[in-house]
């Protein structure tokens, strides 16, 4: 009796089913669903949202109600009006939203270096760059997310208040969003590069926050002993806070413009790399 090979499953057919880095992606929002660690940070963020909406309706209340004409003067020396109150919209990306970042990317890579995960990936058709661009993605997508209402309601208050000579200016939308996104992906690479580096989430928490508080602190000194602001832009918290103010056009921002640009490039270029070169396959396992 003749004795034939034993025949293999046929090859699973790779075109079908979602991308490998949306799938990724999903995992990562599930997980984050299931920490539940956004009720403190939804409660702080929902309670600074109000009061930039609520400021809105102030400014309207003072411009139309006769009984409170004798306040605008004193409104208008402590509320600030123009550039300065188109970009404060965004202030929200300060250190509140950095310990965020930290406390969600800390653990991107580094839980799955820790349980030994990426191999199983690798093993799977998940390539190495499908993986990183899911991490940076997800990591750069959260203080979007987060700073999309701050951009958003505000500006559509003072539309439905006031038209356009309301205290948003029309185009807000329109030099806010581009400021998010390049805070959003300086924030989310400089996340996963240091998520990348620890074997632990908690360590990747401290790896996140080491270097940020780390990055400014040099960058201030430095600034102190030579004088020279340019060096600002090695500190992400405030490269952050001065995009939103270089696009919205204000007179003195935080940093400059090429200062912003070349330490924001620094940043990205440099923790995207170290993210890549710490999730290859022969990084898989520690």
């Amino acid at each position: 009796m003749p004795i034939y090979a034993p025949t293999l499953p046929p090859a699973p057919d790779l075109s079908h089913g979602h991308p490998p880095v949306l799938v990724l992606l999903r995992f990562d929002v599930a997980r984050l669903w299931r920490q539940k660690i956004g009720r403190f940070f939804g409660f702080a963020f929902l309670m600074l949202l109000i009061w930039k909406v609520a400021r809105i309706y102030v400014d309207h209340l003072l411009q139309t109600n006769q009984a409170f004409k004798a306040m605008q003067d004193f409104a208008k020396t402590v509320l600030t009006q123009g550039a300065d109150f188109q970009a404060d919209l965004l202030n929200p990306a300060s250190y509140l939203l950095w310990f965020l970042v930290a406390l969600v990317g800390g653990g991107l890579v580094a839980r799955d270096t820790l349980y030994r995960v990426r191999p199983l990936m690798y093993a799977h058709p998940v390539a190495p760059r499908d993986y990183l661009l899911a991490k940076l993605g997800f990591a750069s997508a959260l203080p979007f997310a987060i700073l999309l209402p701050f951009a958003l309601l505000p500006w559509l208050m003072s539309l439905l208040l006031a038209g356009t000579s309301g205290p948003v200016w029309v185009t807000a939308p329109l030099r806010l969003l581009p400021a998010m996104a390049i805070s959003s992906v300086l924030m989310g690479s400089l996340a996963v590069g240091a998520s990348s580096m620890a074997a632990t989430p908690r360590a990747g928490i401290g790896w996140v926050l080491g270097l940020v508080l780390g990055a400014g602190t040099l960058a201030s000194m430095i600034h102190g002993l030579t004088g020279i602001r340019a060096i600002d832009g090695l500190n992400p918290v405030m490269l952050a806070e001065a995009w939103p103010q270089l696009l919205v056009g204000v007179a003195r921002p935080l940093v400059g413009w090429v200062p912003a640009l070349l330490g924001t490039a620094f940043h990205i270029g440099l923790w995207t790399f170290v993210a890549a070169r710490r999730t290859q396959p022969s990084e898989a396992v520690i």
